[in-house]
């Protein structure tokens, strides 16, 4: 009686005619498979389980899991496109919006006030321009103003506000400095000023 051609479980060695195979090409049992074994969700080849690599709540064997996300490309594409389209509807939106808002409030400047604004209405919908009066202060008169009050009543009218501006390339340069006698004076400025990075995203203009 001749020998058998009966292919065998790489894991368990027992027949395997399920016609399973893994990645590296070796025979399996369905058995084993179910046990062991887990399908990557790249190629759907068959590999052990504790030598898969997850992403997302998916299995991947190692070549497909180091392949660019095809589908986190294609998002990225879909986000360029809707970011551009909402940008242009945005300066359309903010454009008519600002030529409204002037028309309605020279409108409300005809009508009756009641008590510090104007409401308009058409139907169920209704805008209120509201009106608000501040004092805004010329330097030089009160300062000249400063001069002729006690400090006790000039501080009772106005308050001194300052604030300061880094101009960048002479902080880089005192700090870069190597004086020992500023050495007190380079750590105060760290202290100081604070490195910051805002992120600007604009549309690029179509070269079309």
């Amino acid at each position: 009686m001749g020998a058998t051609n009966e292919a065998v479980c790489a894991e368990c060695e027992r027949a395997a005619a399920s016609g399973l195979l893994s990645l590296s090409g070796a025979t399996l049992c369905a058995q084993c498979v179910e046990a062991y074994y887990v399908a990557c969700s790249g190629c759907s080849g068959l590999l052990p389980a504790d030598e898969s690599m997850r992403r997302d709540e998916q299995d991947y064997c190692s070549e497909c899991f180091a392949r660019p996300d095809a589908s986190g490309e294609a998002d990225y594409q879909s986000l360029i496109g809707e970011y551009v389209a909402l940008h242009a509807e945005e300066r359309r939106i903010s454009k008519r919006m600002s030529e409204i808002k002037e028309s309605l409030k020279a409108i409300a400047a005809s009508r009756q006030r009641t008590g510090s604004g104007v409401t308009l209405r058409a139907g169920e919908a209704a805008v209120r321009c509201s009106y608000r009066v501040s004092l805004k202060c010329d330097t030089e008169a009160v300062e000249a103003l400063e001069q002729v009050l006690d400090k006790e009543e000039f501080a009772r009218m106005f308050e001194r506000r300052t604030s300061f501006n880094a101009v960048e390339d002479a902080v880089r340069e005192f700090l870069s400095g190597e004086d020992e006698a500023r050495r007190q004076a380079r750590e105060l400025l760290r202290k100081a000023v604070r490195e910051t990075e805002t992120a600007t995203l604009n549309v690029v203009a179509d070269r079309k």
